[in-house]
């Protein structure tokens, strides 16, 4: 019976965990992961990096998982040992190959066979890469840069060395492909999910962000969700599951919010990496406990919804950017195609890697949308066709500043950030761009969030700061600036300080999360664009009703979370009023239940 109703619980189990085992040892430790976390299915590897499990082993793990009713795939991880003497002078890093090399091709395909002929299904660890610069690495890659040697490389390997030796043996295997969590840097070893997807029967995504200040891969734990969404919309329902691991891990809790945050995207399975790294490891104690929880909401809640942010296949630029204003409060469907039927569109500096991105940019606004661009998009935008849409201009100059106030002429009272924080001095020409947000320095003050109109659309520049490590530090009052710009795919934003998501579902219900780290638990809000009646607390049925008016005249409706404790799970249901969308005339306060 399935430990869960809306995902798979899944474990991985490298050669090394497995190869030794005997059953009773395998026996008395599946007891524990039933016990903690639950198990419905295992990856079990009969290879990695030079060791084979026999075939007397791998057959009697296989009937013992069988047994106990967990589904059995298999797994491969493409690495190997020195196999000759000429190996020693490639740079291999872990033992990834040279495909390039006929013994290390010819070698893999034993694995690959070897994999096949026990397992229906197998998967992909994620070593399936190169970034071999030796003799004959160089000598075949010829003219190309790396980026499209690699890319073209490994579409021919996928397709050679995996698939067809694989079908070969046997015709009914199905071959998964699991992408890494570093999905910025994709192009520069090979990774191609754009040409991928159609080589491969399914793929799969890595999701372990860690602990983001603490490793060198700068992943914001966002990530966990967004790349889950973004791998769905490369291959809509072939999107096997997500993948994470606890090193770098410490809190435990950022263990578990990589499982929250995985299992919000709505995954087929949720895998943890691996057997033999989280045998009586304490921080799988707790999840049995806490995955029951988001089970119960995704059973209430519907298909994942946000701002659609265009990120084309192989592009760089303001890296992870999208996930730290993710963790900002700004919910995002991260997509590798435009958008042009959605209402809203978000585009950070990769968009450019699409070379028809300003014909789309200004046809989508012209004919209605809203587009929310970053100051990296308007930047290398400038001399593009950016000046059809915008006097924003570009000399060059930067601004330093812990000061913010909000827009229009007066703009409010002035509100500090902790950190001093530098940002691009985006020139505008008055009242053809208008000013929502600023920030000040001395007697000036510069813009940081601004509009333009276009045809029947409109053109909101985001101005984000050069360390985007403090943007959840910005001051509420710009951070909800920010947010309130994002709501045409989710009718609501957040209010209050940074470090908090939503992650939001088409039909009416959320979650709302906020992140284990420097925050103390505080009070945020939630405010709706249309007539909401209340919203009801799915973890306890209780009712909130609003607070107060939003002073936006009219047509909003603003509702108080109390006391929401960093690494708690908030799942809510948003009740219309009968006329969803009219201004609201009375406001009933009341204290929301704790």
């Amino acid at each position: 019976m399935a430990t869960y109703k809306n995902f798979k619980l899944v474990l991985f189990c490298t050669a090394p965990n497995m190869i030794n085992l005997t059953e009773a040892e395998l026996l008395t430790q599946l007891k524990f992961f039933e016990t903690y976390s639950g198990i419905d299915k295992v990856y079990l590897e009969p290879y990695r990096d030079g060791l084979t499990i026999p075939e007397e082993q791998l057959a009697m793990l296989i009937r013992v998982f069988r047994e106990n009713g967990i589904e059995v795939s298999g797994a491969l991880t493409t690495t190997c040992n020195d196999l000759t003497e000429g190996d020693k002078d490639k740079y291999r890093m872990s033992g990834t190959y040279c495909y390039v090399n006929k013994e290390m091709r010819e070698y893999l395909v034993k694995t690959v066979e070897y994999t096949a002929r026990h397992f229906d299904e197998f998967i992909l660890d994620d070593w399936f890469f190169t970034m071999c610069t030796c003799d004959e690495c160089r000598h075949a890659k010829g003219e190309r840069s790396w980026e499209q040697f690699r890319l073209d490389l490994m579409a021919e390997v996928s397709e050679n060395l995996i698939i067809k030796p694989a079908k070969a043996v046997n015709p009914n295997v199905k071959v998964i492909v699991k992408y890494p969590n570093w999905s910025e840097a994709y192009q520069e070893s090979g990774y191609n999910p754009s040409v991928q997807r159609d080589i491969f029967d399914l793929i799969y995504t890595g999701t372990e962000t860690r602990n983001t200040a603490g490793n060198d891969q700068h992943l914001p734990r966002y990530m966990s969700y967004s790349l889950t969404r973004l791998m769905e919309n490369y291959a809509p329902g072939r999107n096997g599951g997500t993948w994470f691991d606890p090193y770098g891990c410490n809190p435990l809790e950022i263990f578990l919010e990589q499982a929250y945050l995985s299992a919000f995207a709505r995954p087929k399975e949720l895998t943890m990496f691996c057997w033999g790294s989280l045998y009586k490891n304490r921080v799988v104690a707790p999840v049995k406990m806490q995955l029951e929880q988001i089970d119960a909401f995704l059973s209430q809640a519907g298909t994942p919804v946000g701002t659609p942010c265009y990120l084309p296949p192989d592009a760089q630029g303001e890296d992870h950017l999208e996930d730290v204003l993710g963790m900002a409060g700004i919910p995002l469907e991260l997509t590798p195609d435009f958008p042009s039927g959605a209402k809203s569109v978000f585009l950070t500096v990769q968009a450019h890697k699409d070379p028809e991105i300003m014909q789309k940019l200004t046809s989508f606004v012209a004919g209605g949308g809203r587009a929310i661009i970053t100051s990296g998009f308007a930047i290398e935008a400038l001399g593009k066709g950016l000046e059809e849409l915008s006097s924003i201009r570009y000399r060059g100059r930067r601004f330093r500043t812990n000061t913010f106030r909000g827009g229009g002429i007066g703009g409010g009272g002035d509100a500090q950030s902790k950190h001093e924080m530098s940002f691009p001095l985006l020139e505008h020409r008055n009242n053809t761009t208008w000013t929502l947000a600023k920030a000040v320095a001395g007697e000036e003050n510069y813009p940081i969030l601004f509009s333009d109109h276009y045809g029947k659309g409109e053109l909101i520049t985001l101005v984000v700061p050069d360390e985007y490590g403090y943007i959840y530090d910005l001051p509420t009052v710009t951070l909800n600036a920010f947010r309130e710009q994002f709501t045409d795919a989710v009718p609501y934003s957040l209010r209050g300080a940074g470090q908090c998501s939503i992650f939001a579902y088409d039909n009416d219900t959320l979650a709302v999360y906020a992140y284990i780290g420097d925050l103390t638990p505080g009070g945020w809000s939630l405010r709706i664009a249309g007539n909401a009646e209340s919203i009801t607390n799915l973890a306890n049925g209780m009712t909130m009703y609003p607070t107060a008016p939003s002073g936006f005249g009219g047509g909003t409706t603003d509702f108080t979370f109390f006391m929401l404790q960093p690494g708690d799970l908030n799942f809510f249901k948003i009740n219309w009023a009968a006329e969803r969308n009219a201004p609201k005339q009375e406001f009933q306060a009341m204290s929301a239940p704790h």
